[in-house]
């Protein structure tokens, strides 16, 4: 018998990796597949990416026009530069859903298909959103840059720098940790979550002594 749960596939595990000078950071974001009642695609990586998506695809025998829905977790371009390979999706990037140049809104929740629901996940900016799926494995968090990749708890400065509402983020990612059975980070593999740990705790007193001492370059300074 066929589930009726919604599968996800890593296209493509993003990564992060910065230059021996600290200057400059070779990044690409990690590309999600959602097989439901529709066909969603969550980030698209950057301009390079396209023959990979492409071929990925392929393998579970779509094409880019079988693609009923793309989400973009958050404007970066490592996330958002291949959109236009999906004439036939529907759009939601922020808080904004896009048929063609109609445009609707949703504030904190919305239901894409059956078990898949596009959600907020402020922190990394304002208008960072992810996709819950209950799939049979359990719940599966797709949180673009909320979560960087597995074990990134264990160093608050590697997405401090990036975060635009720390404090937000600290929490958010708190959330979304006790919620999900999965997540898929947004430079970085799949990894199953590790309900021992209490990152709001670890977060919480790392971050009061980070921005003590470490230059956030976009926004809040209260934990």
């Amino acid at each position: 018998m066929t589930s009726s749960f919604p599968e996800v596939h890593v296209l493509q595990a993003g990564y992060a990796r910065w230059s021996p000078d600290g200057k400059s950071q070779r990044a690409d974001g990690t590309i999600a597949l959602v097989i439901g009642e529709k066909k969603i695609v969550v980030d698209t990586g950057l301009p390079k990416d396209k023959a990979l998506i492409l071929a990925k695809l392929a393998e579970y025998k779509l094409t880019p026009e079988a693609i009923n829905a793309v989400v973009c977790t958050h404007g970066d371009a490592d996330h958002i530069s291949n959109v236009n390979l999906f004439p036939n999706a529907e759009l939601i990037v922020g808080f904004d859903i896009y048929h063609d140049d109609e445009a609707t809104f949703f504030q904190k929740n919305y239901l894409i298909a059956p078990n898949i629901t596009a959600t907020e996940m402020l922190g990394h900016d304002d208008r960072s959103i992810g996709v819950l799926v209950q799939t049979v494995r359990g719940l599966i968090a797709i949180t673009g840059d909320l979560f960087e990749a597995e074990n990134d708890w264990q160093d608050v400065a590697s997405w401090l720098a990036f975060s635009k509402k720390p404090k937000q983020h600290v929490q958010t990612r708190a959330r979304i940790w006790e919620l999900a059975d999965y997540i898929v980070p947004g430079h970085g593999p799949m990894f199953k979550v590790d309900k021992s740990i209490d990152i709001l705790a670890h977060e919480k007193a790392a971050l009061s002594e980070l921005l003590a001492t470490t230059s956030n370059v976009y926004g809040d300074v209260e934990v």
